[in-house]
C-alpha cells in the first residue's frame, strides 16, 4: 500500500486533494523579482503549475482564504 503524506501539514492521509497554482505566483509571494513573461496588461504569466497533495483539512483552510479573497475583489 502506498502512503500519502499531506504536503502542507505532514500527516498521513487517506483521501488526497490537489492544491495547484501557476508557478510564477510562488516567486511573487516570496517577494522575488520576476523576469518572466507578461501579458499585454503587464500581468505575469506562466504555463506551468505547482501541484501539492493535501488533506481535506489543509485544502479547506487554503481554499477558504482564496474564496474570501475572490469575493472581496469581486465587489470592487
Amino acid at each position: 500500500m502506498k502512503k500519502i503524506i499531506c504536503d502542507c501539514c505532514g500527516k498521513e492521509i487517506v483521501y488526497c486533494y490537489t492544491f495547484s497554482y501557476l508557478c510564477h505566483l510562488k516567486d511573487i509571494a516570496n517577494g522575488k523579482f520576476l523576469n518572466g513573461y507578461v501579458n499585454s496588461e503587464g500581468e505575469h504569466v506562466s504555463a506551468r503549475k505547482d501541484e501539492f497533495d493535501v488533506c481535506l483539512h489543509c485544502y479547506n483552510r487554503i481554499m477558504l482564504e482564496a474564496v474570501k479573497k475572490f469575493y472581496e475583489l469581486r465587489k470592487d
